[in-house]
């Protein structure tokens, strides 16, 4: 009987696999156990502008937020894990901002002891620009870069959601511009646009950086004030709004005044929805509209059935 022949694979020279290596990917760099650089593809020095020594000085490199899971990624490996994906943000040499995605993988010899860590890395910061402009025009309004009525109600049932853990209040505003259909029926749309953007700057001077503002559509917004300790608070807040807006408006070589109408509710633990609370907004601010506008309106329970008459 003749015997198999035994197949033995050829050995690829270690330049000719680098070459493969980098082709494969944008970067590529190997890591002995310790963490200690060993080789680093060229473009590395190209993106940050050396060639560093260890794993810590790359860590370094990328966003705080993510050096955690780069080191859990580094630990997994040295336990015996298999391959693992990672996505991050680093700085570039020329200080913008990329963002990568790591394929890090284990190098072991004939008896299974790890010799060497590879970290894979290719350049996705397109991508991610994409993902975030799709993003921007899912959730926010394309004039005034505000969150719009979809981010908004996300927002809204988030709160819901924490004021019925934690039992703190919060307030939901109704903004309606009076009267700006005559801004853009007398000066025109492109002056209304602009009045709109002007518009939406003036009023988060107003507020902190905690509160949501969001464009509703039209001449209409919303405003969530998160953590509010009493309705006092709340109507300063309406205050200090109608008083900015009711200061002249220099607008595209136009002066004019214009006033606002407001509506509001606050938390309360016997409410249970959202549309609830849009509905009781809208009710105080229908009462605004009904007593000459220029005012706000705190939402009244004994109202709820007959709005008109209060």
């Amino acid at each position: 009987m003749s015997q198999r022949a035994e197949f033995n694979p050829p050995v690829i020279q270690d330049s000719f696999a680098r070459q493969i290596m980098e082709q494969a990917w944008d970067l590529y760099c190997k890591f002995d156990v310790h963490g200690k650089l060993t080789y680093a593809s060229s473009r590395c020095l190209d993106l940050i502008g050396y060639m560093p020594e260890e794993f810590q000085q790359i860590v370094g490199l990328i966003d705080s937020e993510y050096r955690i899971d780069l080191h859990k990624l580094f630990i997994q490996i040295l336990q015996g894990s298999s391959s693992s994906k990672l996505e991050f943000r680093a700085r570039a040499t020329s200080g913008a901002h990329l963002w990568l995605e790591c394929t890090a993988f284990p190098i072991c010899d004939t008896q299974g002891e790890l010799l060497e860590i590879i970290f894979a890395l290719n350049d996705i910061t397109l991508r991610k620009n994409q993902e975030s402009r799709l993003v921007a025009m899912a959730f926010r309004d394309p004039l005034t870069s505000l969150p719009n009525r979809r981010l908004f109600k996300e927002h809204l049932l988030q709160q819901l959601q924490q004021a019925k853990r934690t039992n703190r209040a919060f307030a939901l505003l109704y903004v309606d511009i009076d009267d700006f259909k005559i801004i853009n029926d007398t000066m025109g749309h492109d002056v209304g646009d602009a009045f709109l953007q002007e518009f939406a700057k003036r009023i988060q001077g107003c507020l902190r950086e905690v509160d949501t503002f969001a464009r509703m559509g039209g001449d209409e917004f919303t405003i969530l004030l998160p953590g509010v300790d009493c309705s006092e608070h709340v109507e300063s807040v309406a205050q200090r709004i109608i008083q900015c807006v009711e200061q002249p408006w220099e607008v595209q070589g136009h002066t004019f005044t214009t006033t606002i109408s407001m509506g509001i509710t606050m938390y309360r633990s016997d409410q249970t929805d959202a549309v609830q609370m849009m509905k009781e907004v809208d009710i105080a601010l229908y009462q605004v509209k009904g007593k000459g506008r220029n005012h706000y309106q705190f939402y009244d329970k004994a109202c709820a059935n007959s709005p008109a008459d209060c």
